[in-house]
């Protein structure tokens, strides 16, 4: 009678952007020690991270390291975190990324039980993520922001923190934050993409920053031989794998997708190349693209392409990806991590991913790491009200209420018997269950991206862990991350648009690989030594 959940059944797809909001900061250590701010060296504290005092995990993480709590089951009964009900004065307005809730608020229960557990309605405008940028800056334009924002970064942002925005160290700095327990549990890496000038505008919905994954098939790679996770020596053998999975005679193709935008970063990888940018000693930035590292991908993709080691429609219909996969067209995927419990829970085939091999041999590539938070968070409208303030943040403390938590079912899954019940430890959802999902809840700080679990399937959340584990730890961040170039917001779009239409041509091998080198030297000169110079002067 019910359905094991899946990440994105309720929630739905979760796109990340591209530019992080938090700038010049990171973190010193794990308990929310001294961090650098951007703009004139501003000294920031992070919130000091204080770990939920509830269930155990069955498998370790590390707040440090960024690598995730395990569990193999949800416990029976949930535990509250003693923090509802609570009695707001005021309703609350909340703006964010989504798709309009299905049943109104009047015939919806989930809907109903979170206003109960908040003591106030707390109503909800969700824009689709291909909209929200463009919704969002009207919004800004005419100052009709919500209670709570979503905050996405476009030009003059400084600016705009200043006038629409609230500043929130003293509320979240260093043990302040410990009034609001649930964000005091949030990994302290992803408060980077909340901070700027040495100031908190924001509370992060973390992730795992375990970056991009190419996922396997387990059907197509059990049928000859092969492990879900196979041992790589190196880039050859790589490449054997794709031919050896690749069978177009019988429509099974090694990929599926635009090969530019996902097969590239993988091969850059495994080729050690900076992720995104780099920095010397001497304080010297230089962009990925102009190493010799992305030639060589760009070289190496094109003869897979060459070989038709990639659906003939990649390029022609690269939204069919993800159906391809499910298919059973292509053998394997590569998408951000967050895919690859869903991909594992919906397909009738295990699921898993490749580590990739350093090109030339001598062992496993070092991890191009993701942002450790969604990187749009949700700040609060300008107020000076230091009681509203405080509400507010306990709203948000309300929706990150933390796995193994009755809070944390409410908010990300709905009500016990209506939509899901707890069969043997695994949260199972009910197939006839009302559709009264609040759709864009969960970018307000909610824990639902942040552990592994896959319910009722404790060795996949094994083998995900153990993953994240290895890989993890010794991974290598975009130094860029939690930084804010004003070209990068304003001009850069324009140029890159046009090194990603010239990698398309050269691996279709429409033009030869030698026009890469001028069009790199033509992006440095238009916008990448800008760039490069605003991040260099936030230290």
């Amino acid at each position: 009678m019910f359905e094991r959940v899946t990440r994105r059944s309720l929630l739905g797809a979760a796109v990340a952007t591209t530019t992080g909001l938090a700038v010049g900061c990171r973190t010193e250590d794990a308990g929310g020690g001294g961090a650098e701010g951007g703009g004139e060296g501003d000294q920031l504290v992070y919130p000091q991270h204080i770990a939920y005092d509830g269930p155990q995990p069955d498998l370790a993480g590390d707040t440090e390291t960024g690598v995730p709590d395990g569990y193999l089951s949800y416990p029976d009964p949930p535990v509250s975190t003693g923090r509802v009900p609570l009695d707001l004065s005021a309703p609350v307005e909340l703006f964010v990324q989504g798709t309009a809730t299905a049943t109104a608020m009047d015939r919806n229960q989930w809907w109903q039980k979170v206003n109960a557990d908040l003591g106030t309605e707390i109503s909800l405008t969700a824009v689709d993520s291909t909209q929200y940028l463009q919704k969002f800056q009207t919004s800004v334009a005419g100052e009709a922001l919500g209670d709570l924002t979503q905050i996405v970064v476009v030009p003059q942002l400084p600016k705009l923190l200043d006038k629409l925005f609230t500043d929130l160290t003293e509320h979240l700095s260093g043990d302040a934050v410990a009034n609001y327990p649930n964000l005091a549990n949030i990994p302290p890496a992803a408060w980077q993409v909340t901070t700027f000038d040495g100031k908190i505008w924001g509370v992060p919905q973390a992730r795992v920053p375990a970056g991009r994954v190419m996922l396997t098939r387990g059907d197509v790679f059990e049928a000859r031989g092969i492990e879900l996770i196979p041992d790589l020596a190196d880039g050859e053998a790589f490449l054997d794998l794709c031919r050896e999975v690749h069978d177009p005679d019988n429509d099974l193709f090694a990929f599926g997708q635009l090969p530019n935008d996902w097969t590239v970063p993988e091969i850059l990888e495994s080729l050690g190349a900076p992720n995104g940018w780099s920095v010397d000693d001497a304080g010297n930035w230089t962009n990925a693209y102009e190493t010799p590292e992305y030639e060589r991908a760009l070289e190496i993709v094109a003869g897979m392409f060459g070989e038709g080691l990639y659906h003939p429609n990649s390029f022609s219909d690269p939204a069919s990806s993800h159906t391809w996969f499910d298919a059973g067209v292509t053998a394997m995927l590569s998408q951000d991590f967050a895919n690859w419990q869903s991909k594992a829970q919906v397909l009738d085939t295990p699921v898993g991913a490749l580590v990739m091999p350093q090109w030339d041999g001598g062992g496993t590539a070092a991890k191009h790491l993701g942002a450790p938070a969604y990187t749009a968070p949700v700040g609060l409208s300008k107020i000076d009200d230091a009681d509203r303030i405080d509400e507010l943040l306990t709203v948000l403390d309300y929706i990150a209420s933390p796995f193994g938590s009755q809070e944390y079912l409410t908010v990300n899954f709905g009500i016990e018997g209506r939509q899901w019940d707890l069969k043997d430890g695994d949260i199972m959802l009910d197939p006839d269950r009302p559709d009264e999902a609040i759709r864009g809840l969960n970018y307000a700080g909610s824990a639902i991206w942040r552990d592994i679990y896959t319910p009722g399937r404790p060795e996949l959340t094994e083998m995900i862990h153990q993953y994240c584990a290895e890989q993890i730890p010794a991974g290598i961040a975009d130094p860029s991350r939690g930084k804010y170039s004003e070209t990068a917001v304003t001009k850069a779009p324009t140029e890159t648009r046009k090194l990603g239409d010239l990698q398309g041509e050269i691996i279709q091998g429409r033009k030869p690989l030698s026009d890469w080198a001028p069009a790199v030297q033509q992006w440095r000169d238009g916008v990448g030594s800008k760039i490069a110079d605003e991040y260099a002067a936030q230290g």
